[in-house]
């Protein structure tokens, strides 16, 4: 004979509670502080835009007047209008998205806005973070500029990588997500 279970056995009270949350009642991140990045990023940018682009007009000067290539002969003039043109319109997208770029720090994350046309916001929070890295290159070195690299759990690349923050400020960004990781361990 099998024992049957009161009714009253079954009403228990939840352990945890799962409210729901409306969408204008979740606080806004437009109305956090954010900080540009060093103006300097604009010049370390343009540079490489320049490079970039010179390294195509340098190999169609050696294609043209070295090797004397007949389509370069013939078509050389509209390759480099448009290696001209195509520099002018990546200068002003590089000028424009940076303007759009910018971070903000709170006690559990850290947010990082991007992008031009695909505007992206991302958001790490620091008990997610495995470690953080302060790089610099050769232009970023003249410029005084760091990047600051958050790896978060899975993955060998960067989750986050905010490039133009001066070295000081990187570092001391550093120490503190380092400093809040090691707290979140303890809690």
């Amino acid at each position: 004979m099998t024992p049957y279970l009161e009714e009253d056995t079954f009403n228990f009270e939840p352990e945890f509670s799962n409210e729901q949350i409306f969408p204008l009642e979740l606080p806004q991140m437009a109305i956090l502080e954010y900080s540009p990045l060093e103006k300097n990023l604009l010049k370390a940018d343009t540079i490489w835009t320049v490079l970039f682009f010179g390294v195509g007009f340098i190999v169609s000067l050696v294609l043209r007047f070295v090797f004397e290539m007949e389509w370069m002969i013939d078509f050389g003039i509209y390759i480099w209008l448009g290696l001209g043109i195509l520099t002018l319109i990546t200068l002003v997208f590089v000028y424009y998205e940076f303007q759009k770029k910018s971070y903000a720090i709170r006690q559990k994350d850290i947010v990082y806005n991007s992008g031009l046309f695909w505007q992206s916001s991302i958001v790490v929070p620091f008990n997610r973070v495995q470690h953080c890295e302060v790089s610099q290159g050769p232009i970023d070195r003249f410029y005084n500029l760091a990047e600051l690299k958050v790896f978060t759990a899975g993955g060998a690349s960067s989750d986050l990588s905010i490039s133009g923050l001066s070295p000081e400020s990187a570092a001391r960004i550093k120490d503190f997500i380092v400093i809040k990781t090691g707290i979140d361990e303890e809690e």
